[in-house]
């Protein structure tokens, strides 16, 4: 059986089914392994990591620790329960209305990423001029509609996966921003700190930064100094307000202390700095990479709630779930006539039945005619999320 244990329970003779964090958080080349020694231990213990997994069949056990299932079950209740305190944003104008035209901000973004951030690595200055009026042009495509922008922050890849990060987290930073009612001028502010949040990852070697496999612990740590280059390079820089630099300088910390690379704890993390450090593991756990698939959003909204116990602040977790709703747009859903479908809109009345399209049936195992259907209206709904991957879907293509 699988287990969830707190790291101070954690004993030799015990199995790590799941290690339970994010991988940006550790270094150990898997979540799954043997409790061999104290030395072991320490190490976990030293990451900052808080909960893990155990197999019971593979190690030692726990009597009153909940399984797994006991687990999801709690946190999918909660999820619901956030999510459908619906105080989330009204949109201006049909999603799909807006989608073209985000898509094109969106592609314009990355482009001008990209070329900022070959410019760096040849030693140029960070050039903000550039990035003001794209940033700009992405709070005005929040405000007509949030979701549009937010569903393509799905379509990355993961050769190009720096850059469209950077684009999806201002767009994710503009969201959240809004939902916490800040004024306009400073969510322009965190859309240009969203947007050059890992500027200093140009300055981290290549085999580091595209390596394909775990890093180890010196290239770990390499790649944790992106956040400090990413602070020199902004601070002091004309357009760079304080806001901005918070989202660069402290998306890696976290509430706990754990975080680096100042390892602040609580208020000494700024707001925006703890708004930023979750959309930050939100979007790449949404991501695919050369070493990891994607997780489904309403998978990750589940664990940036499991982890607000240590990591993140829970009242903006909750409210980070609230604005993106249960089933966030984007996400490929299982429903329980078999069809495998990607919610494209919020339901008018209900967030548990959204706007999805039906794109692949379990049944006859294969893609079927793309059906665009109001789950509130019918008798289907919702059973779980689904895996792209799973079903050999090519999300892109579909949405």
């Amino acid at each position: 059986m699988i287990k969830k244990i707190h790291s101070d329970q954690l004993q030799v003779g015990m199995y790590i089914s799941n290690l339970d964090a994010s991988c940006l958080e550790h270094n150990f080349s898997s979540s799954q392994f043997a409790v061999t020694s104290d030395e072991l231990i320490q190490k976990i213990h030293n990451t900052g990591i808080k909960g893990m997994y155990i197999d019971t069949n593979k190690g030692l056990d726990i009597q009153d620790a909940a399984s797994v299932i006991e687990v999801d079950n709690a946190l999918t209740k909660e999820t619901v329960k956030v999510g459908s305190d619906n105080d989330a944003l009204e949109n201006q104008i049909p999603v799909q209305q807006e989608l073209e035209r985000a898509r094109g901000i969106y592609k314009d973004a990355h482009n001008i990423m990209q070329d900022l951030m070959s410019d760096i690595r040849l030693g140029k200055q960070v050039d903000i001029e550039r990035v003001e009026p794209i940033s700009e042009q992405l709070v005005e495509s929040v405000f007509r509609n949030k979701d549009a922008l937010i569903s393509l922050s799905r379509l990355k890849d993961k050769d190009h996966y720096t850059f469209m990060h950077s684009v999806s987290v201002a767009g994710l930073m503009i969201t959240f921003s809004r939902a916490m009612g800040f004024d306009i001028g400073k969510i322009k502010e965190i859309a240009i700190g969203g947007m050059l949040h890992d500027i200093g990852k140009m300055m981290t070697p290549d085999n580091v930064l595209n390596k394909p496999d775990k890093l180890d612990e010196n290239e770990f740590n390499i790649m944790k100094s992106h956040v400090v280059y990413s602070k020199e390079l902004l601070e002091d820089k004309p357009g760079i307000t304080q806001a901005a630099l918070d989202v660069a300088a402290m998306h890696h910390e976290r509430v706990d202390g754990t975080g680096y690379p100042l390892g602040l704890k609580g208020d000494e993390i700024s707001q925006v700095g703890q708004m930023s450090s979750i959309v930050d593991v939100y979007d790449a756990l949404t991501s695919i990479r050369v070493y990891k698939s994607a997780w489904e959003p309403n998978m990750a909204l589940k664990k940036l709630l499991e982890w607000s116990n240590h990591h993140f602040n829970p009242d903006l977790v909750k409210q980070f779930i609230r604005c993106l709703g249960i089933y966030p747009i984007g996400t490929l859903v299982e429903l329980a006539s078999g069809s495998i479908a990607i919610v494209i809109e919020q339901g008018e009345k209900d967030l548990l039945n959204p706007k999805v399209r039906i794109v692949y049936n379990k049944h006859i195992k294969g893609l079927v005619t793309v059906k665009d259907i109001e789950l509130w209206k019918t008798d289907d709904r919702i059973v779980k999320s689904a895996s792209a991957e799973t079903y050999s879907i090519n999300m892109a293509a579909l949405y």
